[in-house]
C-alpha cells in the first residue's frame, strides 16, 4: 500500500472476488449467455463486496467534493471580504474628495472603477470646495500597498488550492478506483455454478456478481 496517502486508506476495505476461468459462461448484466473472457481468469466480486466497493467509492467521492466546495467557498468569502473593505474606503474616498481634499491618484482610481458617476460627482464637489476654501490638504492613500500585495498573494493562493481541489474530484477518484482494485483478494468459489450467476461492470475494469447499483 506504499504511495497511497491515508486520506485514501480510510475510506478504503479489502474485497472479496471469486476466481473464473477464462472461457466460462456467465449471465450478463442484461441477462444473456457470455463468456467473461476467453483470455484470462477473471476475479468477480462478490455481492457483499461489490455493494461495499460502490459505497466506498461514494463516500470518497462526496469528500473530495466537500472539500473542492469548502476551498471554493473560502476564496469567495475572502474575496467578499476585500470587496467590503474597498468598498467602504471608496465612500470614504468620496467624502473626502467632496470635502475638497486632495486624495492620491490611487484612491482616485479605486473610486472611478468603483463608480464612475460616483467618482465625477466627488471631482466636482472637490473643485468647488477648493476653490470656496482652497483647501490643498494631501491625504494619505487608504489603500496600503503592501496589504494589497498581501491580498493579492493569498488571493494567488486560495484559487491554486481551490482549483487543486476542484481536479482532484476528478483525478483523485479516477486514482481511488484503481487503488481498490489492489485490495481485491480471491476467495474459494467452492462447486458455484457460474452459469447461473449475473455478472455486471462496477466500472473502472471492476466486474461484481448480483450487484444493485442503485445503492
Amino acid at each position: 500500500m506504499r504511495g497511497i496517502d491515508n486520506t485514501m486508506l480510510s475510506y478504503l476495505h479489502t474485497y472479496e472476488a471469486y476466481r473464473i476461468p477464462k472461457g466460462t459462461k456467465v449471465l450478463g448484466s442484461d441477462g444473456k449467455e457470455v463468456v467473461l473472457s476467453e483470455q484470462e481468469d477473471k476475479l468477480v466480486l462478490t455481492e457483499q463486496a461489490g455493494k461495499q466497493l460502490i459505497k466506498d467509492r461514494k463516500k470518497y467521492g462526496e469528500m473530495l467534493q466537500l472539500r473542492a466546495e469548502v476551498a471554493a467557498q473560502e476564496t469567495q468569502e475572502e474575496a467578499m471580504k476585500k470587496h467590503t473593505e474597498d468598498q467602504a474606503k471608496a465612500m470614504a474616498v468620496f467624502r473626502s474628495m467632496s470635502k475638497g481634499d486632495t486624495v492620491p491618484v490611487t484612491d482616485e482610481n479605486k473610486l472611478m472603477a468603483y463608480d464612475d458617476k460616483l467618482y465625477q460627482a466627488a471631482k466636482i464637489a472637490q473643485a468647488l470646495a477648493q476653490m470656496a476654501e482652497k483647501r490643498t490638504e494631501d491625504k494619505e492613500s487608504l489603500w496600503d500597498e503592501r496589504e494589497e500585495a498581501e491580498y493579492a498573494k493569498k488571493m494567488e493562493e486560495l484559487c491554486s488550492e481551490s482549483n487543486e481541489r476542484a481536479l482532484e474530484v476528478g483525478t483523485k477518484s479516477q486514482e481511488f478506483s484503481q487503488v481498490q482494485k489492489q485490495n481485491i483478494v480471491e476467495v474459494d468459489a467452492g462447486q458455484m455454478d457460474f452459469s447461473k450467476v449475473k455478472v455486471v461492470n462496477l466500472g473502472s475494469g471492476v466486474e461484481g456478481m448480483n450487484v444493485d447499483l442503485s445503492i
